[in-house]
């Protein structure tokens, strides 16, 4: 199943444009704790939530998967995961996938929201971020 997903991302990256894109607005990336503290100094072994708001600005209720991917200093994919779930008209929520880093060094975390893994059709720009683990 993983593999599949990671097709998906990767081969999904360049449909960006298709119908749907920006009627939902991410915002408020943070790496987060159980209890929903910002973590400014992630450890190794220490589970991360990674954590971002949904906004519905389309006119109807939207489908949605959230996918968060991690990639290591050396390019290769160490993690992938997805939520599901649906959002009403201007409907805001917040979101979060686990994550534990086994080993210290910089990451980059890419988000998508997608409206299903079928179709790959994007509901908002992918987001990039950079953490360092210690």
């Amino acid at each position: 199943m993983k593999f599949f997903i990671y097709f998906l991302v990767f081969f999904g990256i360049g449909f960006g444009h298709a119908y749907g894109y920006e009627e939902i607005v991410t915002s408020n990336f943070k790496v987060v704790n159980t209890l929903g503290e910002e973590i400014k100094s992630p450890l190794a072994e220490q589970q991360l939530n990674l954590q971002t708001s949904l906004t519905n600005v389309s006119d109807r209720e939207m489908n949605w998967v959230y996918i968060v991917q991690i990639i290591d200093s050396k390019g290769s994919i160490v993690d992938l995961n997805f939520s599901t779930g649906s959002l009403v008209k201007n409907q805001t929520l917040t979101t979060a996938l686990f994550w534990t880093p086994h080993n210290g060094g910089t990451y980059k975390i890419e988000t998508f929201v997608w409206n299903n893994l079928r179709d790959i059709s994007a509901l908002a720009p992918k987001s990039t971020f950079t953490i360092t683990v210690t």
